[in-house]
């Protein structure tokens, strides 16, 4: 039996969001057996539940629910887990995509992380006592048999770019420079329009 990850790859990967693909190559023990793909990300990455509702994938989060947090305001092993049922994919390969999204650092952080593939393991009804890969899980609560092939370990880096805070002073001030003339530009025209409004009710008096 054989059921692993054969490809594992990120595109974009450079960028604050980017997508997971992972191949996997499926070779069941049994028909009734389902199969789950367990993802372990750092804290510097996010995973919007949303997402993957609306990607109408079948999962269970353990992880960091805010996703505006920067990576210096959460726990140092603040890791997240994600399980996928992957158990009506029947076909001999299928692939899994996760829409991925960086966590905002530091200036001047340079951030490359690394991801790495996800264990995969089949679940079976009940015929034996085997422990389970996790212990809180809702989706394998009814399953007792577990089945974990061994598999190639696949890495993929996502680049991640920080601002510098040498172009600090240049970005506040170009900033308020945009700011201060669109604020002068609004008042020009509100001058000119109200000019003009007063003009013709001049006129029709």
């Amino acid at each position: 039996m054989s059921s692993t990850a054969i490809s594992h790859s990120l595109q974009p990967q450079r960028g604050f969001h980017s997508t997971l693909s992972t191949i996997l190559a499926l070779n069941p023990p049994d028909s009734v057996c389902s199969f789950f793909a367990l993802y372990t990300f750092p804290r510097t990455i996010i995973i919007d539940r949303h997402e993957l509702i609306n990607r109408r994938l079948s999962f269970e989060f353990w992880g960091e629910s805010n996703l505006e947090l920067p990576v210096f305001a959460l726990d140092q092993t603040a890791n997240s887990l994600l399980l996928i049922n992957v158990t009506n994919a029947r076909p001999k390969q299928v692939t899994v995509d996760i829409p991925v999204h960086a966590r905002y650092d530091e200036p001047d952080m340079a951030q490359s992380i690394t991801l790495s593939s996800p264990t995969c393991f089949w679940a079976c009804p009940p015929s034996g006592v085997y422990p389970s890969p996790i212990a809180n899980s809702a989706m394998l609560s009814s399953l007792a048999h577990f089945s974990v092939p061994s598999a190639s370990s696949y890495h993929t880096s996502l680049r991640v770019p920080v601002a510098s805070r040498r172009d600090l002073f240049a970005v506040e001030m170009g900033t308020t420079t945009v700011i201060l003339v669109s604020f002068l530009w609004l008042v020009y025209r509100s001058c000119k329009v109200a000019t003009a409004l007063q003009s013709c009710h001049l006129k029709e008096q």
